[in-house]
C-alpha cells in the first residue's frame, strides 16, 4: 500500500468520524472527496494499461556475463482515449545460477489515440547462466501513485550470458603447456594424419590449408581436414561435484572454476591449438580435441549452462579421463579439492609424458578448515611433482592464472620462477 493511499484513506476515515461525533456536515463534504480521490485513481490506474498493446524483443541471444543487452519495446495505443505514461516492467531471473531476480523498470511516453512509441533499454547479467526476461508487462498508475496496476504478462524471453574469461597471455599459456604442445603451438607445420575431408573456413584457419580445387567448384573457402594424427592437445578437467562447492551464487568456488576454465578455453584458442572439456554434466562431444572460434563458442556456451550436479568422486572421473589422455597432452585440472588417490594418478600422468597443472578455487568466505585441506594438497601436488596454485574467489583469479604459469616444482617443492 503506498503512502498516498495510506493517507487519503486515513483521511477519509477521520472525517467521517469526526462528522459524525461532531454533527459537522462539512468533515462528510470532506470524507467525500477523499473517498472520490480514491475512487478516480483507482479507475485512472485501471485504463493506464487498457488498450494499449506492447511488444519486447531481445537483440541478442548471448551475451557476455556484466555486459549489456539491449532490450527493445514497442508500445501501441489501441483503444479509444489517450493513455498516461506506462512504464516496462522486467525480471532477470537466472536458472543457473541461485541468485536473486533483478528487477528493471523501463519508462515509455504518454500515447495519442492510434499511436505507437519505440523504446529501448538494457538488462545486465551479473554472471553466466541461462536466463530469462521473465514475462515482461506494463505497469500502470495514477497521477498520485496510490494504486499500482500490472498489464498481462508477455512471453517470456531467454537469454544466455556466456562466462566471462580474464586476460591470459600467450607467455603464459606457453610457459604452463608440456614440451610437446609448446613445440606444436610454435609449428607452422602440425603433424596430420590422414586426409578425411573438408570443412568451411574459419577465421583462425591459415591459407595453406585451403583446398583450393574444391573450394572453386564450390564458390566458398573449403578447408583440408586430416585425423588427429599425432598433434598434441590441450585438456581441462573440471570438477562439478556438487558437495565440494563452497559459497553460493556467482560468489561460490565453482563460479570460480567455470571462469578459469572460460579464460583458459579463450586463451588456448587463440593459439590456435586444439582442446578438450571433460566435466560430468558436460556433453560428451567435447571430449574430441577440437580448435577454431566457433569451437571455443561451442565450448563457452556449455560452460554457460553447466551446473555443479557431478554425482562421482572426482578420483573416479579422473581415472576415466587419464585412459583417454595421449602422451604430449597439457591437462588443466580445475577444482576446489583433491582426494589423497587423485594426486597419485596425477603423478602417474606425468610419469606418461603428459603436462599437469592443477588450480584449486574457492571463496575469500571459504571455512579454515578447507582452507587448510587446500594448502595441504597444493604441498603435496608440488611433492608429487605437479605445479599448483591457489585462488581465493574472482578477485584473486587472475594472480592465481599468473602463478600457475611460473612455479616450478624442483626438489619437491614448488617455486615461483623470479
Amino acid at each position: 500500500m503506498s503512502r498516498n493511499l495510506k493517507l487519503f484513506s486515513g483521511a477519509a476515515v477521520l472525517f467521517y468520524l469526526a462528522g459524525i461525533m461532531n454533527e459537522a456536515p462539512a468533515l462528510f463534504v470532506m470524507a467525500g472527496v477523499c473517498a472520490a480521490c480514491l475512487l478516480g485513481c483507482y479507475v485512472i490506474s485501471r485504463l493506464a494499461v487498457s488498450g494499449l498493446s506492447l511488444q519486447v524483443e531481445l537483440n541478442s541471444g548471448h551475451v557476455w556475463a556484466g555486459h549489456e543487452a539491449e532490450v527493445e519495446f514497442t508500445l501501441t495505443n489501441i483503444g479509444l482515449i489517450p493513455r498516461p505514461a506506462a512504464p516496462v516492467l522486467v525480471e532477470l531471473v537466472n536458472h543457473t545460477v541461485v541468485m536473486p531476480p533483478q528487477s528493471y523498470l523501463f519508462p515509455l511516453p504518454p500515447l495519442p489515440v492510434g499511436q505507437s512509441v519505440h523504446g529501448s533499454g538494457a538488462v545486465v547479467p551479473p554472471c553466466r547462466g541461462e536466463l530469462l526476461l521473465q514475462s515482461p508487462r506494463l505497469v500502470g498508475s495514477d497521477p498520485l501513485g496510490m494504486f499500482t496496476r500490472l498489464g498481462p504478462p508477455l512471453k517470456s524471453l531467454p537469454l544466455l550470458a556466456l562466462p566471462r574469461p580474464i586476460a591470459i597471455s600467450r607467455d603464459d599459456l606457453t610457459s604452463m603447456l608440456s614440451e610437446h604442445a609448446r613445440l606444436q603451438g610454435g609449428s607452422r607445420h602440425h603433424r596430420r594424419g590422414d586426409f578425411i575431408g573438408v570443412r568451411p573456413h574459419e577465421a583462425t584457419d591459415e591459407l595453406r590449408e585451403v583446398h583450393w580445387k574444391l573450394a572453386a567448384h564450390a564458390g566458398e573457402l573449403l578447408v583440408k581436414q586430416y585425423t588427429r594424427g599425432r598433434d598434441h592437445s590441450v585438456a581441462l578437467w573440471l570438477d562439478t561435484r556438487a558437495a565440494n562447492v563452497v559459497g553460493e551464487g556467482a560468489d561460490s568456488s565453482f563460479e570460480c572454476q567455470v571462469t578459469a576454465a572460460a579464460s583458459l578455453i579463450q586463451a588456448i584458442s587463440d593459439c590456435g591449438l586444439d582442446q578438450e572439456l571433460f566435466g560430468e554434466g558436460l556433453p560428451v562431444s567435447l571430449r574430441s580435441p577440437d580448435q577454431g572460434q566457433s569451437t571455443c563458442q561451442r565450448w563457452l556456451v556449455a560452460l554457460a549452462r553447466v551446473k555443479p550436479a557431478g554425482q562421482r568422486t572426482f578420483a573416479a572421473n579422473v581415472a576415466d579421463w587419464a585412459a583417454q589422455t595421449r602422451a604430449g597432452t597439457t591437462v588443466f585440472v580445475l577444482t576446489s579439492g583433491l582426494e589423497s588417490e587423485t594426486i597419485g594418478q596425477l603423478r602417474g600422468l606425468l610419469s606418461r609424458g603428459v603436462g599437469v597443472r592443477v588450480l584449486l578455487c574457492g571463496t575469500t568466505t571459504v571455512p579454515d578448515e578447507m582452507r587448510g585441506q587446500q594448502l595441504a594438497a597444493k604441498t603435496a601436488l608440488h611433492s608429487a611433482g605437479v605445479p599448483a596454485a591457489m585462488a581465493e574467489g574472482m578477485a584473486s583469479l587472475p594472480r592465481a592464472i599468473a602463478d600457475l604459469a611460473t612455479v616450478r616444482v624442483s626438489g619437491g617443492r614448488g617455486v615461483l620462477q623470479p
